[in-house]
């Protein structure tokens, strides 16, 4: 009978916010920690617009824009079967999709979804990442998302008054319902988002 050698593998140990490849993804978000190449999805253009960014299984995402277990197949594999290119305003094949994906020179626009199934923009992206076998995709969500209605009310207070429009009581009310709805973002310039984003950040760090 053959003998087989016996090889010890030294585990891997991954950091969690430690960035392993230099790639400028933290290892804990990095599908590909070890692979120093710049990732597909193109992270810093979605962090130059100041967005909040979730990782989730492309099956996550389609879930949350309405494609289910319960989703006909035929109807499913129809959808799926062309994305529309916006650059050369055509059709093409998923699988074309899929090869940009897998590409390292070409950067991916991030999918985006809200919180109601019809608030999204990035399906065809998230299916052909799951064909390309990526387990954990960037995804674009709302800033307030993660928050309840009065937290979110809490906020827009908060924000209206530095932003100096409590003397308007009606406009100041416009906002504070924009907060409520959760997107308030929507509505803001670069100087107010940048606010918002300071709120957002002196409050997850507890300070006023």
């Amino acid at each position: 009978m053959k003998k087989f050698k016996t090889i010890k593998i030294k585990p891997i140990k991954i950091k969690f916010n430690f960035d392993s490849d230099g790639d400028g993804v933290r290892d804990s978000k990095d599908c590909q920690p070890f692979n120093p190449k710049k990732q597909d999805w193109d992270i810093e253009e979605a962090k130059t617009r100041g967005v909040r960014i979730e990782y989730m299984h492309p099956d996550e995402y389609l879930r949350r824009t309405g494609f289910d277990e319960k989703t006909p197949k035929d109807y499913y594999d129809k959808y799926f079967e062309k994305f529309y290119d916006m650059e050369k305003e055509k059709r093409r094949p998923i699988s074309e999709l899929k090869q940009m994906i897998q590409s390292p020179h070409k950067k991916i626009t991030i999918p985006y979804v809200g919180e109601h199934p019809a608030d999204h923009e990035g399906r065809h992206r998230a299916y052909a990442a799951k064909l390309a076998g990526q387990k954990r995709i960037p995804v674009i969500v709302p800033l307030l998302s993660r928050f309840s209605i009065s937290e979110r009310e809490e906020l827009g207070k908060i924000f209206v008054k530095k932003a100096g429009l409590d003397n308007d009581p009606a406009y100041a009310h416009e906002w504070i319902e924009r907060f409520r709805e959760g997107k308030p973002e929507t509505a803001m310039d670069s100087k107010n988002k940048k606010l918002l984003l300071s709120i957002l950040e002196k409050r997850k760090r507890g300070l006023k």
